[in-house]
């Protein structure tokens, strides 16, 4: 009897050591599903109707539902964190963070040096020139064909002042036009810096201290305060150095967690049904006459691949 008591305890304690190695070894499991593959840094930055920072729209921008409704959900394994940064700042939060990520910037050969770019998502009207109605005639020495303005011919006989965006892609060929013309010291580029530099643009357009803005076309509505005292009615010209569209990119800092981000990011931007609500979103900010070029631009960016052959 004594000895089946032994036994009998031995085996209690090897029950008791293996359901505590058990329970070690579940917990560890455990812990590890819950491991995430890191924090994603998401910087958004104010310059609606992509990201509208406040007012009764806050949070409703193009880019912010992008974020929000389609492109965080779809990413489970990280961890998500928004950060707002002003505009100008944006760039540097890319190259000093490696865990730094962004959308709707364009891709150009300065920002491929620190950052890593998705597959396109978002396809739009280009940037051009939005001037009062009032003194369109000032516009027509450098307007062409189907009255697309040549902005280089104006930067270059600098009777008009352009208002300009600090630390703002306008497009690979408009930021390599305004680069060379401040470098050749043309004093009719005014760059704004403000925190909110687009809705300052308006409002100095508004005060006659610059002649013209470069932006897009929903902007105007947007940004001129339709409502207010100081509206102005703005007539919106292409520019003929422009693409017939731009693509919108996620970049994220040039690091291999970025790299990896980007990989998933891919895979999420692969599915047409977010490239289309997106394109929505997009739309419903444009004025309505702009509709049917919006459509043409998406078709044009994001055509329908034929399904082959059986």
């Amino acid at each position: 009897m004594r000895g089946a008591s032994c036994l009998h305890a031995l085996a209690g304690k090897w029950f008791r050591c293996l359901a505590l190695a058990a329970g070690l070894l579940a917990s560890g499991m455990s812990q590890a599903a819950g491991e995430t593959a890191g924090e994603i840094n998401w910087y958004v930055y104010p310059l609606p109707p992509l990201y509208i920072p406040d007012g009764p729209n806050k949070a409703e921008g193009i880019l912010d539902l992008a974020l929000q409704r389609h492109v965080i959900p779809a990413l489970p394994a990280y961890q998500h964190k928004l950060i707002h940064v002003p505009l100008k700042r944006l760039e540097l939060m890319l190259r000093d963070e490696p865990n730094a990520c962004a959308l709707g910037l364009f891709k150009n050969a300065e920002r491929e040096k620190t950052m890593v770019f998705s597959t396109p998502f978002f396809a739009q009207i280009p940037p051009g020139a939005m001037i009062p109605r009032a003194q369109i005639a000032q516009l027509r020495p450098y307007l062409g064909a189907a009255d697309k303005l040549s902005l280089s011919r104006l930067l270059e006989d600098e009777t008009l002042t352009v208002g300009v965006q600090s630390g703002r892609s306008y497009g690979a060929a408009i930021d390599e036009l305004l680069q060379m013309y401040k470098e050749k010291g043309k004093k009719n580029i005014f760059l704004n810096s403000a925190p909110n530099a687009a809705k300052s643009l308006f409002q100095m357009n508004a005060l006659g201290r610059v002649n013209l803005i470069l932006g897009y076309p929903y902007e105007a509505s947007f940004l001129n305060g339709r409502d207010s005292a100081d509206f102005v009615d703005l007539k919106f010209y292409p520019l003929q150095e422009q693409p017939p569209f731009l693509l919108g990119y996620v970049a994220c800092s040039k690091s291999p967690f970025g790299e990896l981000a980007i990989e998933q990011i891919n895979a999420v931007l692969a599915r047409r049904d977010l490239l289309e609500s997106i394109a929505s979103y997009y739309e419903g900010w444009l004025p309505e006459d702009a509709h049917p070029l919006a459509r043409q631009v998406f078709n044009l960016a994001f055509p329908v691949k034929a399904r082959p052959r059986k």
